[in-house]
């Protein structure tokens, strides 16, 4: 039997760096993690403290599975940072350099960059699935972090339409986990590290919720809604209608703005659904819940890719 080829040696080196009084600061004695995520096991590879420079190294070889990826962590003030997953072969200077922050539970500047609403057209039980995606940027130097597990606590914090049900965290930069729902607001308590985190998540409202009024709580740089229906019709300041966009082969109405106020609002006006006949509701939920829910995951993996 042929022996395995021996693997190539990866090298992997940088600095760990924080915003200083007069640019970037050297880190030393950080907590820097090499670690390996693949289909057949994941875990770290290796850790050392970085120097008085702040820079560290790693050598390592590549195993198993070649879907794996690797990357480098940096903790500081009990949140860790990440790079990009690494390169074959050696990485270094720009690609291997963590910027860290330092931590505050009090107010930073937030802006909203991006909000994007999605509603799709009724099902069989006369709900609409709709899901929103938010481009959340913090603006400061420091990274916020949440104090305790209250809503008052929460990092960010948002507000959807009376009636909505069935919640559900999409795929995005803040994980299930951190963010709750409770009384038609969602929380979030995920560290946010300055620069843009995207939040995604899907709800169903009831089609008699329509005309739905969505009230904007901050200033919004980019607003768009998309909408299923051929017929009805979307309002608000700066709002305007654009090309239509075709998502996974369904067709929707696009609208889109820049630089919305606060305190303004767009109007969604869709018509009622058609009635239905008279079928086993227990098939109707099992349906539109396997149904809803792979329209959910596909729209807002659309969303990012735009």
């Amino acid at each position: 039997m042929q022996a395995a080829l021996p693997s190539v040696p990866q090298q992997v080196s940088g600095r760990i760096v924080r915003p200083g009084g007069k640019g970037m600061d050297p880190v030393s004695g950080a907590w820097v993690v090499l670690h390996r995520v693949g289909p057949d096991k994941a875990g770290p590879l290796d850790s050392a403290r970085s120097d008085s420079r702040g820079r560290y190294s790693f050598t390592y070889a590549r195993t198993g599975s070649e879907d794996a990826i690797y990357f480098v962590s940096a903790s500081h003030d009990g949140i860790a940072y990440f790079t990009l997953p690494l390169a074959e072969g050696r990485v270094s200077g720009d690609d291997g350099e963590i910027t860290v922050f330092d931590t505050t539970s009090g107010h930073v500047p937030m802006s909203l960059r991006g909000h994007h609403v999605v509603v799709s057209a009724a099902d069989a039980n006369a709900r609409r699935s709709i899901v929103e995606v938010y481009d959340l940027s913090n603006d400061s130097t420091v990274t916020r972090v949440a104090i305790g597990e209250t809503p008052s606590g929460a990092t960010w914090q948002t507000h959807v339409a009376p009636g909505a049900g069935d919640f559900k965290v999409s795929q995005g930069d803040i994980s299930a986990a951190a963010v709750s729902f409770s009384d038609g607001v969602v929380s979030v308590f995920a560290p946010l590290a300055p620069g843009i985190k995207q939040l995604s998540f899907s709800y169903s409202l009831p089609a008699k919720s329509f005309p739905l009024k969505l009230p904007l709580e901050t200033e919004t740089g980019i607003y768009e809604i998309l909408i299923e229906e051929k017929v009805g019709s979307v309002t608000g300041p700066k709002l305007k209608e654009m090309d239509p966009v075709t998502v996974d082969e369904r067709n929707f109405r696009r609208f889109l703005a820049s630089d919305m106020p606060l305190n303004s609002f767009a109007i969604i006006d869709l018509p009622a659904p058609p009635p239905t006949h008279s079928i086993d509701s227990r098939y109707l939920v099992a349906l539109t819940l396997v149904i809803g829910g792979t329209m959910v995951v596909a729209l807002a993996h659309a969303i990012r890719r735009r």
